[in-house]
């Protein structure tokens, strides 16, 4: 029987001790981000007079396998707004420039893959570069990706769960099956990480379910990590590659209407608001202007004090989703992000449950 993936997002940008990573909690560490510049997987210059530490950590990763040897850490490239993934795709030239460089990266730092995270091919949503050619470039540069790791581990002897890794973050909607060739990207890959959260996002008017499992009647409009994962399914992904997405952080809307405890009504426009699950657990439900809901339908939580409505993942949506992935037989469960929680029990609650 195989063991469940439990992969963690890493935010290089925050304030990081790699040191007190729960390594022994994890089979996965997918660390971001690297970006393309000119073609090439590079970390990007950072602003004048900030410190960059990102050098520094993955210098400290490997050390944190002498607690945990199976652990595998992928460098994740790209991000919301990242852009250079159009141009790096658009030729075999391109193509082979950019994974010649994401592997030299890759060694150079001791990783053991790639995380690839455009988002999304063929979608210029996030202010990025996008071409129509964008849907067959992205297979063809995942195929130049997948070629060279697997050439690198035949060089290296390396064999069965000692290969280097090749992953993608993917949104799980038909508005990003719309723009890949989905099958055949999944096909190129180890991991399909369904990033099952933002689903009400930072500009939503309605206060929704932003990591929901399952469909709600409070909102029978809206998509759910389920909802997603059958589509793909339906649409050639094998389940055994998916790992389900958690949010470490809720997302808020203020001026919600009080009716139903505001789920499923309509808030003041470019008023969202995101929130750490440490300030979740620490400030606001201990303030005791929060009431908790549960959504039996969605197996979801979420916070409301009589206008501003919060969405989020807590222990007991975990278990939930931990059932679920089990029951589907997905590889695992993910989160983003490390850092939004401080607590620890998000992290307990998924190791406990997939244990």
């Amino acid at each position: 029987m195989r063991k469940p993936v439990l992969l963690a997002y890493v935010a290089g940008y925050r304030t990081l001790d790699v040191a007190a990573i729960p390594a022994e909690m994890l089979t996965h560490l997918c660390y971001a981000f690297a970006q393309v510049v000119d073609g090439e997987v590079v970390f990007a210059p950072q602003p004048a007079g900030e410190v960059d530490a990102r050098e520094a950590h993955c210098r400290a990763l490997p050390a944190l396998k002498s607690r945990n040897p199976a652990l595998k850490t992928l460098i994740s490239v790209g991000g919301w707004t990242a852009d250079g993934f159009s141009d790096a795709a658009l030729t075999a030239e391109s193509r082979a420039r950019f994974a010649d460089s994401a592997v030299s990266f890759m060694l150079e730092r001791g990783f053991d893959g790639i995380d690839m995270d455009w988002e999304y091919p063929s979608n210029d949503m996030a202010g990025i570069k996008a071409r129509p050619e964008d849907q067959q470039n992205f297979t063809l540069m995942l195929a130049a990706l997948r070629e060279r790791l697997d050439a690198q581990s035949d060089a290296e002897g390396r064999t069965g769960a000692e290969r280097y890794l090749l992953t993608a973050a993917v949104g799980i909607g038909q508005y990003y099956l719309d723009g890949v060739e989905i099958a055949a990207v999944a096909k190129q890959l180890d991991l399909v990480n369904m990033m099952s959260y933002d689903l009400y996002n930072g500009w939503a008017t309605q206060a929704g379910h932003h990591t929901a499992l399952y469909g709600s009647r409070r909102d029978p409009e809206g998509w759910s990590a389920a909802d997603g994962i059958e589509l793909f399914v339906k649409n050639g992904v094998p389940a055994s590659k998916m790992v389900l997405g958690c949010a470490f952080y809720g997302r808020g809307l203020h001026g919600v209407d009080p009716a139903f405890g505001g789920h499923g009504n309509p808030g003041t426009p470019k008023s969202n608001t995101a929130h750490p699950y440490t300030s979740i657990a620490k400030e606001l439900i201990p303030s005791g202007r929060y009431t908790r809901y549960w959504d039996e339908d969605a197996k979801a939580p979420w916070l409301f004090d009589g206008e501003h409505f919060i969405s989020y993942d807590d222990p007991e949506s975990l278990r939930w989703k931990c059932r679920y992935a089990a029951a589907r037989d997905l590889a695992g469960v993910f989160f983003w992000e490390l850092g939004e929680d401080a607590t620890g029990e998000l992290l307990a609650t998924l190791a406990e449950q997939l244990a």
